[in-house]
């Protein structure tokens, strides 16, 4: 199991932090119980066309004993690309730009572009209304939505990050693909 931590660093400080990045301690998403830092293992993100290696700290519970990988904010399970690029290319696409050309400018295979769009499409109904509920939560009021699935649940994420950002009065939001 992965757990997206928020980190402070950006893709290029964290590689080149590398083991020394300070991962924090965090209870088990499963039991509640402690953690312990288990070693880690070294992984790929793709940034700017190039490929950086980057140390993924694993930790342990002590109670259930499953494992787990402490991915920083900027990943995303099993993607080579961060997930401000992933968001952004998508954004993109919904925008009404074409594949190729949004992969030609993040510097990513045209395929891969065309995935994250294909996953996109598959996903939007339950991401618009987790993103609604989330809305909801945070005490804002659900605007129309475009009519298109995928331009709903776009603009439905930015709502909720936008009424999340209001509600951390004077601390720095984090991004809105963090």
């Amino acid at each position: 199991m992965a757990i997206v931590w928020p980190c402070r660093l950006g893709v290029e400080a964290y590689a080149a932090a590398g083991r020394g990045v300070t991962a924090p301690r965090l209870r088990c998403p499963a039991c509640r119980g402690p953690l312990i830092f288990w070693s880690g293992y070294e992984r790929f993100v793709r940034r700017a066309g190039a490929s950086r290696r980057i140390w993924i700290h694993r930790t342990k519970c002590r109670r259930c004993q499953v494992t787990h990988a402490l991915l920083p904010f900027f990943l995303l399970l099993r993607r080579l690309d961060p997930a401000a690029v992933i968001g952004n290319g998508v954004a993109r696409m919904i925008a009404g730009a074409g594949a190729r050309p949004t992969a030609e400018a993040l510097a990513v295979p045209h395929a891969t572009a065309r995935d994250w769009r294909r996953r996109h499409r598959a996903r939007a109904p339950n991401w618009l209304a987790r993103a609604e509920a989330l809305v909801v939560e945070l005490g804002g009021e659900l605007p129309r939505w475009p009519a298109e699935i995928e331009a709903a649940a776009l603009q439905a994420l930015v709502t909720a990050w936008r009424r999340a950002a209001t509600r951390r009065a004077g601390a720095d939001p984090p991004g809105l693909w963090q």
